[in-house]
């Protein structure tokens, strides 16, 4: 009994451990992984959203404009191009 008193300490300093630096919290969502292709999409990034064609794009892509309704399911294959209030596309990520 004693030694189960003895570790309690260690289990409840255990759980209150900080995450590691640049690991992400869900191993299925990791920054190294890029299954949507968003990196190879990263030239798009200042350009206006008039001049995207979607013709190149994978089926899976989304447009997602300013105050635009989406779901908020993660889909590491899905690629998601963000367009700011100017019109030019702010960010290219996966989800």
């Amino acid at each position: 009994m004693k030694q189960l008193i003895a570790a309690i300490p260690l289990v409840v300093l255990a759980a209150c451990q900080a995450p590691t630096p640049g690991r992400a919290q869900n191993p299925s969502q990791t920054q190294t992984e890029d299954q949507c292709g968003a990196k190879s999409h990263q030239s798009l990034v200042g350009t206006k959203d008039k001049a995207l064609d979607k013709s190149t794009l994978p089926k899976s892509a989304r447009v997602i404009y300013p105050d635009s309704v989406v779901t908020m399911d993660f889909s590491a294959e899905r690629l998601n191009i963000h367009v700011g209030k100017d019109g030019k596309i702010s960010r290219v990520t996966c989800g």
